[in-house]
C-alpha cells in the first residue's frame, strides 16, 4: 500500500484509533478503485459488500422515490459511505455515484468480518470508529427532524397533527438510514 493510501486511512475517522501496525493490517485488505464521473460506485438494492472511503473526488448519494432521485449526501475526500455493510448483510438503501473522477478505498465486508471474528484489535477499533460515524449521522438526523417539526409548528392549523405523525414516522425511518 502506498504512503498516500496509508495516510488516507490514518486520516479517516474509521481508523483514527489505530496504531501504525493496525493501519497496516487494514491496509492489507483494502482495495483501491477509481470511479469515472457519472458512474455508480454501487446501486440501491445491491448487496452491501463493503465500506468506502473517498480519497479524492466526490460521491453523490441518491435515493429513488416517487419517480425521481433525491440527493441524500455529497461526500468528498475523507467521506465514508456504505458503513452499515460492515455490520449487517442488508442491501444498499441508496446509490453512490461519482460526480467527478473519484478514487475510493473499499474495505470488503467479508474480509473485515473475518478479522473481527479473529478478535483483531484493528477490526475492533474500526468498529468503534463506525459507531462514531453512525452516532454523528444520527445526531444530524435528529437535528433535521427537530428543524422540520419547528417549521410545521410555525405553519399551525389542523393539518399539523397529521404532519407531526408523518414526521415521527420519518424520524423512525431515518434512524435506520444507511447506504
Amino acid at each position: 500500500m502506498s504512503h498516500a493510501l496509508s495516510a488516507a486511512l490514518r486520516a479517516s475517522s474509521l481508523c483514527r484509533l489505530l496504531s501504525p501496525a493496525e493501519i497496516d493490517a487494514i491496509a492489507g485488505i483494502v482495495e483501491q478503485q477509481n470511479v469515472p464521473a457519472g458512474k455508480d460506485l454501487f446501486r440501491e438494492g445491491d448487496p452491501g459488500d463493503g465500506v468506502y472511503l473517498v480519497i479524492s473526488g466526490e460521491i453523490e448519494v441518491v435515493k429513488s422515490g416517487s419517480g425521481a432521485e433525491r440527493t441524500l449526501a455529497q461526500l468528498g475526500p475523507g467521506g465514508i459511505l456504505g458503513e452499515m455493510s460492515l455490520l449487517t448483510n442488508d442491501t444498499r438503501s441508496a446509490t453512490g455515484r461519482a460526480r467527478v473522477e473519484t478514487a475510493v478505498l473499499r474495505l470488503p465486508a467479508a474480509r473485515f468480518r473475518a478479522l473481527l471474528t479473529e478478535g483483531s484489535p484493528a477490526a475492533l477499533k474500526v468498529t468503534a470508529g463506525l459507531g462514531e460515524v453512525l452516532a454523528r449521522r444520527l445526531a444530524a438526523t435528529n437535528a433535521k427532524v427537530i428543524e422540520l417539526a419547528e417549521k410545521l409548528e410555525a405553519v399551525g392549523g389542523s393539518a399539523s397533527a397529521m404532519n407531526e405523525e408523518q414526521l415521527a414516522e420519518l424520524h423512525r425511518t431515518l434512524q435506520v438510514w444507511s447506504f
